[in-house]
């Protein structure tokens, strides 16, 4: 039988060293150094944040080659932005973040050497907005500390499901979607967010400073966004979800930042980008893989710090208007 299906002696031994060989994950760790280890997944941490900068291109290239690769992602554009697909960046059953305990994320918190403090209880059964500043050049704090379990989110806040709300536009490319889901992330409109906190227990990561807070991020400082900020408390209104205040110390330091003067042609460039797409272009520059510049971050330590809940009574929605 092993001859008719073209598995002979040789072609056992061949699965057995297959079977037998470590994984690439454990050569990895025995050949690479950590800082290595360290900077590459940072630079892969980095290539998801820019998603959908790379992903569009190659997505465009392709359907120009292959009719089947362009019905394809059509129907799978069709089913994420009109049908049940669509539910899935703001449904929040069942709660599944699979790669959320990925351990892997440990090198990034020791990278930075992340830490999150916790100042007060929090009651499990409770609903929650944490409101997190500064946001700095890609909120490094908000995925160590509340997409992953790198800082140990779980175990300080037991019972609690964090939500890391994040631009709706990732949840409409192919493949960052995906990636989006397996950690938790949500859509940051506002719908998603009320539809987040029906259930006891959730909590939504906001960074109220967003993309424009990128734009005015500077080393040693704390550059805040707070005029016309208030979405997140309209939304603790309507849901009656208690408001955490969450500072995260050296989230401006992770990277060396030039800002525009105000008025320059470049900053109408960057407020331009911003109104059009949702999203920001700071310039900045970092640590490198092999070298000392680049744009990785830097080995600035990360301390983020979750403050005691300020409780807020539900108002009834159609009170609750944008002005207010």
């Amino acid at each position: 039988m092993s001859s008719t299906l073209g598995f002979g002696s040789s072609g056992l031994q061949l699965m057995h060293s297959v079977w037998e060989t470590p994984s690439l994950g454990a050569l990895a760790r025995q050949k690479l150094p950590v800082d290595l280890r360290q900077r590459l997944l940072l630079w892969g941490f980095g290539l998801s944040v820019i998603g959908q900068l790379w992903l569009w291109p190659i997505y465009l290239i392709a359907i120009t080659q292959s009719l089947a690769i362009a019905v394809v992602l059509a129907s799978y554009m069709v089913w994420i932005l009109w049908g049940p697909g669509k539910l899935a960046a703001c449904n929040e059953a069942p709660y599944q973040a699979p790669w959320r305990h990925l351990p892997v994320w440990h090198l990034m918190a020791d990278y930075l050497s992340a830490r999150l403090v916790k100042t007060a209880e929090l009651d499990p059964k409770g609903r929650y907005v944490f409101a997190a500043y500064p946001h700095g050049v890609c909120a490094i704090s908000g995925w160590v500390c509340f997409a992953t379990e790198a800082a140990g989110f779980s175990k300080l806040f037991p019972g609690l499901r964090p939500w890391c709300m994040t631009l709706a536009s990732n949840f409409k490319c192919p493949g960052l979607r995906e990636y989006c889901l397996m950690y938790g992330l949500r859509s940051c409109e506002r719908s998603s967010c009320v539809n987040m906190l029906r259930q006891p227990g959730s909590a939504i990561v906001l960074f109220p400073g967003g993309a424009a807070e990128a734009l005015v991020t500077e080393q040693s400082k704390f550059n805040l966004i707070l005029h016309r900020r208030k979405g997140f408390v309209r939304i603790a209104l309507q849901t009656g979800a208690s408001l955490v205040p969450v500072f995260c110390f050296g989230e401006s330091d992770l990277f060396e930042t030039y800002v525009p003067p105000p008025g320059s042609m470049l900053a109408r460039a960057q407020q331009l980008s911003h109104r059009v797409w949702g999203t920001s272009q700071p310039l900045f520059k970092g640590s490198g893989i092999f070298a000392d510049w680049g744009l990785l971050p830097f080995r600035a330590p990360l301390t983020t710090v979750v403050g005691a809940p300020i409780p807020v009574h539900a108002l009834d929605p159609r009170a609750v208007t944008p002005a207010e």
